[in-house]
């Protein structure tokens, strides 16, 4: 009688401890909406997490120019979606954009610009081709962003190339005043280089004698035609 007395009040107590047990797991794993963390400092998503009941992992970091740096940008599982107290939440913050300094690559081949412009974490965008008096094919003429300026990593520059001088014809200017001379070449789209003057009795005073290069031949458009003048 004794012995089925206490085998009585042993599976009743197994009973009670079994349904504690199992009302408390139920109670640690109930079902929670996940709230809405993108936006936040991570400080004030944990605060809502831990009275939620869930865990805040922070599992990636993303630079971003427009979100101030430690902002979550994105979170799994999204808003609205049900986890079990104690589980976690993961997102991506952001971090500062990584800064860095714009070498100059002017007078360079186009070539060697990209392979400065990369060594410092910069990148060509765009390529624009014009006539340069004395550049040479290929050589870059001037780039979008100044020497020295602190541009994000990955930043593209336009650079404008040369594709060699544009030609002219020399016009003739020997025999012409000074002044005619001067006008034709600007017309022609050249400039009037050294003047020099030297003294011919037989000649007007004012007058060009020589010119270099000579009329007719071709020269880049920007160029000066050096020019020797009569002093009589």
């Amino acid at each position: 009688m004794r012995q089925a007395l206490l085998s009585a009040v042993v599976a009743a107590v197994v009973a009670a401890v079994v349904s504690y047990a199992s009302i408390r797991g139920d109670v640690f794993r109930r079902s929670v909406d996940v709230p809405t963390l993108v936006g936040s400092t991570v400080d004030t998503a944990r605060t809502a997490l831990d009275q939620s009941g869930l865990l805040l992992v922070v599992s990636e970091d993303r630079e971003d120019s427009a979100a101030p740096p430690g902002q979550i940008l994105a979170q799994r599982p999204l808003p609205g979606s049900k986890l079990h107290a104690g589980e976690q939440v993961n997102v991506t913050i952001a971090r500062s954009p990584t800064l860095v300094k714009v070498p100059n690559v002017t007078g360079q081949l186009l070539s060697e610009a990209r392979i400065r412009l990369e060594k410092a974490r910069l990148a060509v965008s765009n390529v624009v081709e014009q006539a340069h008096p004395s550049l040479g094919i290929g050589m870059v003429i001037s780039q979008s962003v100044a020497e020295g300026a602190e541009v994000r990593a990955g930043t593209g520059l336009e650079l404008k190339v040369s594709k060699g001088a544009e030609t002219v014809t020399v016009p003739a200017v020997t025999g012409k005043s000074l002044s005619k001379a001067k006008d034709l070449l600007t017309q022609a789209g050249l400039i009037a280089g050294q003047v020099r003057y030297v003294s011919d009795d037989d000649r007007s005073a004012g007058v060009v004698l020589e010119q270099k290069p000579a009329a007719n031949q071709t020269l880049g458009k920007g160029l000066a035609v050096d020019l020797v003048v009569n002093s009589d």
